[in-house]
């Protein structure tokens, strides 16, 4: 029998993920065969915070197909698994090979326990992951947000019939009288409005130890078993075994959990004020489109380069370019200079406006601000060759543009980079409808346009337009599915 739990909260940032290593390792130095399950399409994958052992493909025989793209890493005993094939999709890939993904996902003798860590997944692939579990275990942190964020969560399982156990986690507390005053008004909140019981897992405290482990890619519980957070983790283990074998509900083998993910995650979700969650319209706001880009007509828009991993890796990204895309690699090469990260972005500022040499410095010391202090940082980066017509009169010239985004999870700039950006000159700066905050440059003249968006929800994401006169003499490159090398 196995004991199937999902980790998750209603805020990215909250520690899911490190939790469920934790939490994982602990259970296998009590001698349990522990999986655990997590979103390859995370922003944060574990094998991306982990110094794990090389992913082996789970085929087990000569003839086996790589199709359904399983992979099981591994780390100080812990299986870690992923697959190519969003569970979001499960449902409509065929029989034969969603057979074969939920026979490959066990491992022979069985797991004793499996977690699940929600990080990355949608809002439909997280609920059925919490409605198909024997026990949910919520995340929360002293922000508020946090909290009625995971107040929203459970009111939309209590909605849609959840009928299994709840237990929190008050991560990052400063102290356990904080914690307990967390625990207290939040199971206090669920209890009188939703007639639901949250009781207190354990209580994990706010520990540099911690972010010296992630620096290091290695689980806190593992470089610095004597810290207060390990110790955090032990208390929670044991608070575990209090939990009895037959859950009030859920599935108990692995088996029984995928084919009760399939059914689950096809069945309409109720939300508040009894209307459905409608997944055409959250899946239109993507990072490449956000809601607030400026209106314009688009001619043609060609992807250039994507690169996904650490902050750290970026420089490594540009030995792996074709020299025939020079038209951007100059470009790259200023993004990830380090000395010009110590440049005076405002000199030369004249009647508020910056050039593009002064623009693309912004964006480099931006990007050092937050590699200094999160050298580990998981990001996105993006190149387009864009061509505008006919533009808002507000907004850029019709032209060629170099577009360039990077996407970084953190949930907020740091008050060194606030400062930056508020000293630029003709700087505008907006509160967005999901109280995301919007720095906006806009320079028609010298065709160039800069925004940055701190969004607590979806991270930190930088955006600039750069004029390019000459169109690059280049095909589509092949990179979007390649990643930086390790270290």
């Amino acid at each position: 029998m196995t004991r199937i739990m999902t980790i998750t909260s209603g805020l990215p940032g909250t520690g899911k993920t490190h939790l469920a290593i934790n939490i994982a390792l602990e259970q296998v130095r009590r001698g349990r065969q522990v999986g655990v399950f997590y979103a390859r399409e995370s922003a944060t994958p574990i094998d991306k915070l982990l110094l794990v052992q090389q992913p082996v493909s789970m085929l087990r025989r000569v003839g086996d197909s790589n199709e359904r793209g399983l992979l099981r890493s591994g780390y100080q005993g812990i299986d870690i698994i992923s697959c190519g094939t969003p569970l979001r999709e499960w449902p409509t890939i065929q029989a034969e090979q969603r057979m074969g993904c939920i026979k490959e996902m066990d491992v022979q003798e069985g797991y004793d326990d499996l977690l699940i860590d929600t990080s990355g997944m949608d809002a439909r692939t997280l609920l059925a992951s919490c409605r198909a579990s024997g026990v949910v275990v919520l995340v929360v942190t002293p922000e508020p947000r946090s909290r009625a964020e995971a107040f929203a969560l459970i009111r939309v399982l209590h909605l849609n019939g959840f009928a299994g156990l709840l237990r929190l986690i008050v991560n990052k507390a400063r102290c356990l009288a904080e914690a307990k005053e967390i625990h207290n008004e939040f199971h206090r909140q669920v209890n009188s409005r939703l007639g639901q019981d949250v009781p207190l897992l354990g209580v994990l405290p706010l520990d540099e130890n911690v972010n010296r482990a992630q620096r290091a890619r290695q689980a806190f519980t593992a470089v610095f078993p004597e810290s207060e957070a390990a110790a955090g983790i032990v208390v929670v283990a044991d608070a575990l075994e209090d939990i009895p074998v037959h859950f009030s509900s859920g599935p108990r083998t692995l088996s029984a959990l995928w084919h009760a993910l399939i059914e689950v995650i096809q069945l309409p979700v109720m939300l508040a004020g009894g209307t459905l969650l409608n997944d055409e319209i959250e899946m239109t706001r993507t990072l490449e489109q956000p809601s607030e880009a400026p209106v314009y007509s688009q001619d043609k828009e060609t992807g250039l380069f994507q690169f996904q991993g650490n902050l750290e890796n970026l420089c490594a990204v540009r030995d792996r370019l074709q020299s025939d895309l020079q038209v951007f690699l100059t470009d790259l090469d200023a993004f990830v200079d380090a000395a010009g990260r110590n440049a005076c972005v405002l000199a030369d500022a004249k009647d508020g406006r910056l050039q593009r040499n002064q623009i693309i410095n912004l964006v480099s010391r931006l990007l050092g601000i937050v590699e200094a202090a999160y050298p580990m940082q998981s990001f996105r980066f993006q190149v387009a060759d864009t061509v505008v017509s006919h533009p808002d009169a507000a907004w850029l010239q019709a032209g060629h543009y170099m577009k360039y985004i990077f996407h970084m999870m953190q949930s907020e700039l740091s008050d060194t980079a606030q400062i930056l950006l508020l000293n630029v000159p003709a700087m505008n700066v907006t509160t967005g409808v999901d109280g995301e905050t919007i720095y906006e440059l806009i320079d028609t003249v010298r065709h160039s346009y800069l925004n940055v968006m701190s969004d607590p929800q979806n991270g930190v994401r930088i955006q600039a337009w750069l004029t390019n006169e000459v169109a690059p003499v280049v095909d589509v490159v092949s990179l979007v599915q390649r990643r930086a090398p390790a270290g």
